[in-house]
């Protein structure tokens, strides 16, 4: 089953090569920058698109002071460094086409992943990268935008819609209470829902027209 259904997506590839294009774009946004890379078919974008941040603080502690007749000196550091990824996978949709005006809807999902690392005088706390590693983060978009085509293989688009994130986060604290194990669970659950704007730069290459 596997096989067939990869042949027939092969095929179908090739069947749309002749009037197709790869597409690439850049869209400085109200909150983010992104970048995607899609294949065109027809009035269909499908497209996949990453991002990506890194976060370090260090934290170099020194004191000094006298204990009894003696002149202490103590310091310790500490590092941590967050990494965040955000792939997307989306698709957008020509619906309507006026001249060289092109208006569409825009969707896309994304899930985020945090990665983190903390270290204590050179000794790393396992505790802090095994609690970020449970907080799980979803998100998407929903857009309408309009592209102007300069021509076959380049366009100025401006989008508007809304982004959906949706975080969670579980803890469990196992104590005794009366000589019986107890288990406490606090669960967390956070949606942020604002709008957002962006310009994109779009480039279609390769195949045929972008019509």
């Amino acid at each position: 089953m596997k096989k067939a259904t990869l042949l027939i997506f092969v095929c179908l590839l090739f069947g749309l090569k002749g009037y197709s294009q790869f597409s690439f774009g850049v869209a400085p946004g109200l909150s983010t920058n992104t970048a995607y890379f899609g294949y065109k078919a027809g009035i269909v974008v499908p497209y996949v698109g990453f991002q990506y941040a890194h976060i370090g603080v260090n934290i170099d502690f020194n004191d000094h002071y006298w204990d009894g007749v003696d002149w202490v000196t103590e310091s310790n550091d500490m590092k941590i460094n967050g990494n965040l990824y955000i792939p997307t996978l989306g698709a957008k949709v020509f619906a309507i086409q006026k001249n060289k005006l092109k208006a569409y809807f825009n969707l896309s999902l994304t899930k985020p992943m945090i990665r983190a690392k903390a270290e204590q005088d050179g000794t790393e706390i396992e505790e802090v990268g095994e609690e970020v590693k449970k907080i799980k983060l979803f998100g998407g978009e929903f857009g309408f935008g309009v592209e102007y085509f300069f021509d076959d293989n380049f366009s100025l688009g401006g989008e508007f819609g809304i982004h959906y994130m949706n975080g969670k986060y579980d803890t469990e604290n196992v104590y005794e209470y009366n000589g019986e194990d107890r288990t406490e669970t606090t669960k967390y659950n956070i949606s942020l829902a604002p709008t957002y704007s962006r310009i994109s730069l779009n480039f279609y290459f390769g195949g045929g027209s972008a019509e």
